[in-house]
């Protein structure tokens, strides 16, 4: 078992903890296959996770869209389940500090933890006198460890972008000689990509390239593989240098003097221990995380055109698994056709994520994954939920819906009709200009909470533009740290209901701040929906909507087939007409 020897190797370099994060050198949420040695460690295939082991305990922390896939992934690795945000469970730093023993030594790779998280764990220990070692266990270990990718970087072309590389280059510069800095190091692999309009295929399904990127007022510095970008290196000459990937941390420490301006989440300690002794750190968010949540006039253009093209695909999925209700179609098949018919897009690069094709009790498990030898019938009854996105040169989508087969039961259409006031509350709401996101996150939990129900999980996330299909950094979530909506930001809508042994619910759509109206003292902002795909008619009850969640309803399939028409034809035109009709008591 690996984690004998993984204690074993902690015994020889005399360690008493060892931490083993979801995490790259970059902070990535998704990971390259060569950097998940959480789940190398403890079986567990979420993307979100922490494993802590001592000497004679092993525990696995994830938050609650794993807590099922959890326990049954973990469980001959030796590890057992914390659930994280449950009521009486520390999170991994405040369990570590409760039980570490004065002097002992906490084990670590700084390259896997922010700045931000090693000062953190740091600030909980200092009263123990505990060592915080730097040094990588896994390494000698994984003997099968995946290869990094090596498939070439590309550039996207402006007319998606909105903006050059360096327009949003000077606009870097200009925040940071407001702040009268002189330069800035990032490695957050969303923000160099969407600095330099540079895309790359190093992630599964999200479009960045490895590299860590130094801006000086005078010039720009990528550290990358440099085969990568063997067909780009003209291109980008005139405004950035090329060095090798390897050549980073030795570089780093050519700097002295300087006023450096990091952000703490984002850059790793051992990126902050290389330059912090000789030269003055001033910390602050990404000056290009800001810049990037906000999307441009094309960036809308083009993520609007693109969600019609995209609802257009996912309804005739729907109008194609429901025709086949009696077949015996496979999850893992189902979700393997959607992302076919995807790919006829002569704009499709990827899928954004991992399609979730989830059938009856599975899409109880928010982030669940059939495979081609583990997969459920989708049997001509009940729900059947479909989590999908893509990605295309034109733009990021997601969207979330979940499908009566057959006949339901007055539980299921009660929970569907529940979430549905729950997506319709949120997607209706008008708020002060400057609202967190935060305060936004119950107005799409009051009709669930009423029922006293709830789902573990945000209720909304940022999407980013040829990049991360999760963005920051808004969201809307109950958790801080908050953030102020902006007109121009773009926001998941996806609340649910999930019950284990049952099934899950999910309705998400994607939503764009918009202006709304300025009164004699307030400023007001509203939601636009961006995506267009009907929802479930047959699991609605009308007797549980108000009036105007009836009317918001109708207003929205009236936009769905208005702009899904011009894509559809013949009988799936016929079942969109259908599927679109109005709704009354």
């Amino acid at each position: 078992m690996i984690l004998n020897k993984i204690r074993n190797l902690m015994e020889e370099n005399k360690i008493d903890f060892y931490l083993v994060p979801s995490k790259d050198p970059h902070g990535s949420e998704y990971l390259p296959d060569y950097y998940k040695e959480r789940e190398f460690v403890t079986g567990f295939t979420g993307s979100q996770g922490t494993a802590v082991i001592t000497i004679d305990e092993a525990y696995l922390w994830t938050d609650g869209r794993y807590f099922i896939q959890a326990a049954r992934e973990i469980k001959d690795f030796g590890f057992e389940l914390k659930k994280q945000g449950q009521a009486g469970v520390l999170n991994y730093d405040a369990w570590i500090a409760e039980n570490i023993k004065e002097g002992m030594t906490l084990g670590l790779n700084a390259e896997y933890f922010s700045h931000q998280e090693f000062a953190s764990i740091s600030k909980k220990l200092e009263n123990k006198n505990i060592k915080i070692i730097d040094i990588d266990l896994i390494k000698e270990l994984w003997k099968d460890r995946y290869d990094l990718p090596s498939k070439d970087a590309f550039l996207l072309d402006v007319k998606y972008a909105g903006k050059s590389a360096q327009e949003k280059i000077s606009e870097i510069r200009e925040k940071l000689k407001e702040k009268n800095i002189g330069m800035t190091v990032l490695s957050s692999l969303v923000d160099i990509a969407w600095t330099l309009n540079i895309r790359g295929m190093d992630i599964k399904d999200t479009p960045v390239l490895i590299s860590f990127m130094i801006i000086e007022s005078d010039k720009v510095i990528l550290f990358t593989d440099r085969e990568k970008t063997k067909n780009i290196e003209k291109e980008i000459a005139d405004f950035v240098e090329l060095r090798d990937y390897s050549e980073f941390y030795d570089y780093l420490k050519s700097y002295e003097d300087k006023k450096i301006y990091l952000d703490p989440n984002s850059i790793n300690e051992r990126i902050y221990k290389g330059i912090c002794q000789k030269n003055e750190i001033i910390f602050g968010n990404n000056i290009s995380e800001n810049l990037k949540a906000i999307k441009n006039e094309i960036e809308i253009k083009n993520l609007e055109d693109t969600y019609v093209r995209d609802g257009a695909i996912l309804f005739k999925f729907i109008y194609w698994i429901k025709e086949n209700a009696e077949n015996k179609i496979g999850e893992y098949e189902a979700g393997m056709m959607l992302d076919s018919m995807r790919a006829e897009d002569p704009l499709y690069i990827s899928n954004s994520f991992d399609t979730i094709s989830a059938y009856g009790k599975n899409a109880a498990m928010m982030h669940y994954h059939a495979r081609e030898n583990d997969q459920a019938v989708i049997e001509p009854r009940g729900f059947y939920l479909v989590d999908s996105g893509g990605q295309y040169y034109s733009g990021t989508t997601d969207i979330t819906r979940t499908i009566a087969m057959g006949e339901l039961t007055e539980e299921e259409i009660h929970d569907y009709t529940m979430t549905l006031k729950s997506h319709i509350d949120l997607m209706d709401a008008v708020f002060l200009k400057g609202t967190y996101d935060l305060a936004l996150d119950g107005i799409a939990r009051y009709a669930l909470w009423q029922d006293r129900m709830d789902y573990k999980c945000g209720t909304g996330h940022g999407i980013g533009f040829v990049l991360s299909v999760h963005e920051g950094p808004h969201r809307i979530s109950p958790r801080d740290p908050a953030v102020r909506m902006e007109e121009g930001m773009i926001v998941s809508n996806e609340p649910g209901v999930y019950k284990e042994n049952k099934h899950g619910i999910r309705i998400e759509n994607i939503m764009r701040v918009v202006f709304d109206s300025e009164t004699v003292d307030s400023v007001f902002n509203k939601f636009k929906t961006i995506s267009f795909c009907p929802f479930e008619l047959k699991a609605i009850d009308v007797n549980l909507l108000t009036d105007r969640q009836i009317e918001v309803i109708n207003s929205y399939h009236r936009e769905v087939f208005e702009k899904l028409s011009l894509h559809l034809h013949g009988e799936v035109l016929d079942y969109l007409r259908e599927a679109t009709k109005e709704v009354s008591r």
